[in-house]
């Protein structure tokens, strides 16, 4: 089964609210969604939709690494995934240092280098932060920026390999149109130098591990090293 965690939606009526999306993923293949919105002091319930799993997924954007670490802290025990927008070289290697954190989202943003080095790509491999490739940052960049994108992506993913650390491949879709299916994000990984296994896994079972890790933890079914089975 694929997985797309970072699909963005509003509350308003159009091409990129939850249902919407949420009939697209299903039309596609997907069999969840991550909805992913900006924390802004709460954390919004998201409906139940037959044929598809949504998963409440909670971006956090912070200046520096201490108003990071505090924002995960409110939010680690109220959503099912912690996603650091990412891009600041500091913030960066704060979220890949954080073991509270599941996913450092596009860490080359707006920059010229991948936003990552050994030590953060060291840190987030001992700390299980995977690490994304998110597909609309190629599918809505200009020529002379998808070239640094794509350079910096290579890289990221040569050093994920290394140190063993997680890649995990979204759409960043923000609506229906940017939504691609699992074999279509994989092959996209592909192309960035991952094997076709490892590929796939970016869209398939790295995510899914993550969000049923998560939801056992939330659930108090899991606990540091130990795991409740039935």
């Amino acid at each position: 089964m694929f997985h797309d965690l970072h699909v963005h939606t509003s509350l308003s009526i159009g091409e990129n609210t939850v249902e919407e999306m949420a009939e697209t993923a299903k039309r596609i293949g997907l069999g969840s969604i991550g909805i992913a919105r900006y924390y802004n002091g709460k954390i919004e319930q998201l409906p139940k939709i037959e044929g598809i799993d949504l998963v409440s997924c909670v971006i956090i954007k912070s200046g520096n690494a201490a108003e990071l670490d505090k924002a995960i802290r409110n939010v680690r025990n109220k959503a099912e995934i912690i996603m650091v927008h990412g891009g600041d070289y500091d913030v960066n290697r704060a979220a890949c240092e954080n073991p509270m954190v599941d996913i450092l989202c596009h860490p080359e943003l707006g920059r010229k280098d991948s936003g990552l080095d050994h030590v953060c790509m060291k840190a987030a491999g001992e700390n299980k932060v995977a690490i994304e490739i998110n597909f609309r940052e190629i599918l809505e960049s200009y020529k002379r920026r998808r070239i640094y994108i794509l350079s910096a992506m290579k890289k990221n993913i040569k050093l994920a390999k290394k140190y063993e650390t997680r890649i995990i491949t979204t759409s960043g879709a923000v609506s229906k149109w940017g939504m691609r299916s699992g074999r279509e994000l994989a092959a996209f990984a592909y192309l960035l130098g991952l094997e076709l296994g490892e590929s796939i896994a970016t869209t398939s079972t790295v995510p899914e591990e993550i969000v049923r890790i998560n939801r056992e933890k939330l659930a108090g079914n899991r606990f540091e090293g130990v795991s409740v089975v039935e």
